[in-house]
């Protein structure tokens, strides 16, 4: 009998060559290189946000490696446009080497906006009023109005505005926006004040206003 021993790129191969008087046959062994899995992922960057990314890497075993039942090319494979939640992972080689591995991805929470709306007291005047709370700090405000006027445009509250339609997008330290809308409504025409029995009450900013997260535009 005669063996002699191998070093090949994927491990170390013994092979025994065996003679006996009418037939000869070669066996083959490998020392294997355990499979390793390493991976990194990306959260999203805002609430209800699709951009985390998770990558694994792939080395040892022996190729192809398989992610859940899928066969991929190479040693790394890559999901993408993911929203929060947990992600498992089953990975396994030719030989059936298996590793499983999971992962939590988490966005930022969401941000909470609402307001006490003030309407304008007289018929075509301009005491109408938005009291704006939002449940995180240092964020920027930016206002709008098709149809109103007296904004402050990165003022928090706004007061002296005429009736009509105001927007607010606040963006927070994550650069994620929320957008929402106000009604600030007016007393009926031929009124002249708050005596003059014909003022609106304030309009409930969650029955009139509407909300759009991670950068959609106000309605």
């Amino acid at each position: 009998m005669k063996t002699k021993q191998f070093i090949i790129a994927a491990g170390l191969f013994t092979v025994t060559f065996l003679f006996g008087a009418f037939s000869s046959s070669a066996q083959i062994t490998q020392d294997k290189i355990p499979m390793s899995v390493q991976m990194i992922h990306s959260n999203p960057t805002c609430f209800g946000s699709n951009d985390g990314v998770i990558n694994i890497d792939i080395t040892g075993g022996f190729p192809p490696y398989f992610v859940n039942g899928l066969e991929i090319v190479g040693t790394s494979f890559q999901v993408t446009n993911l929203v929060s939640g947990q992600y498992s992972f089953y990975i396994t080689d030719t030989l059936l080497t298996n590793s499983t591995v999971e992962v939590l991805l988490v966005a930022p929470l969401q941000l909470e906006m609402s307001a006490t709306v003030s309407n304008v007291s007289t018929f075509s005047g301009n005491d109408g009023a938005i009291d704006l709370t939002v449940s995180y700090p240092g964020v920027t405000y930016s206002w709008s109005t098709p149809d109103g006027a007296g904004l402050a445009p990165t003022q928090q509250d706004q007061a002296g505005l005429i009736a009509g339609v105001y927007a607010v997008t606040v963006t927070d330290l994550n650069g994620c926006e929320t957008s929402k809308r106000f009604i600030v409504g007016q007393a009926p025409q031929g009124t002249t004040g708050t005596n003059g029995g014909g003022t609106l009450p304030s309009i409930n900013p969650n029955i009139n206003g509407s909300n759009n997260a991670n950068g959609g535009s106000a309605n």
